[in-house]
């Protein structure tokens, strides 16, 4: 049997059009933040492309601005707009756009740069699987949201506008809004970073092990010469 064939979303903002990571540029500067966002962004995308070299999945990046789908930041994947509107109208939108020609969807932030490949293929591996029932994959975040979800339906709009966002309780209030509609997996919880808090918190992780990306140990330093700055 064919394995079924996914889609990947990583959503990002661009610097120069739209203010990003606001609560981490309170701390470090807007440059810093840009910085960090745009080689987070790029740790991302080189753990979703080392997926998509083994597994049958297309990555893509969703892009907030309409006018900056063709930034050469993103010229790694296809590009794809977000829609209007609030967060759970952009996972709405993209979601019904990629379930159109996929068997199955994830979205990624591109706040956890040290998401290991390991959990992004075992997230593929659950979704790729014929199944009687939904399956469904969650990456909940420590501040009490998530970092990947992944369904092998598209959610009716009205299930992504009733989940409260960047709040302690979203991963809980998704959750309760999906549980009936199949069977969900839940990866080990990770830092998305926000604000300077999470820094540390990802420094610490990425240098524990050797099979980091290099786009991943990046980041890594770029943390390290900030926390030196900073001393």
């Amino acid at each position: 049997m064919l394995p079924k064939q996914g889609a990947i979303a990583v959503f990002v903002k661009t610097p120069g059009y739209s203010p990003l990571k606001t609560r981490l540029a309170q701390s470090v500067g807007t440059v810093q933040a840009e910085q960090f966002h745009i080689l987070s962004a790029n740790a991302v995308a080189a753990v979703v492309h080392s997926v998509a070299n083994q597994k049958s999945v297309t990555p893509f990046w969703a892009v907030a601005e309409p006018e900056a789908q063709q930034d050469s930041l993103w010229n790694q994947f296809k590009t794809m707009g977000q829609g209007a509107g609030g967060l759970g109208n952009r996972l709405a939108y993209v979601q019904q756009q990629l379930f159109e020609f996929s068997q199955f969807v994830i979205f990624l932030g591109a706040d956890t740069p040290h998401l290991p490949v390991t959990l992004l293929n075992e997230a593929v591996e659950i979704l790729s699987v014929e199944s009687a029932t939904p399956q469904f994959v969650i990456g909940p975040a420590c501040d009490g949201g998530f970092y990947l979800f992944g369904s092998q339906i598209a959610l009716d709009p009205a299930v992504w506008l009733n989940v409260p966002y960047s709040v302690e309780d979203t991963t809980r209030a998704l959750r309760e809004q999906i549980q009936d509609l199949g069977e969900i997996h839940l990866l080990p919880e990770l830092s998305d970073v926000d604000t300077v808090q999470e820094l540390p918190l990802v420094a610490r992780q990425l240098t524990e092990g050797d099979d980091w990306l290099t786009e991943q140990l990046q980041v890594l330093e770029w943390i390290q010469e900030w926390e030196a700055r900073s001393d």
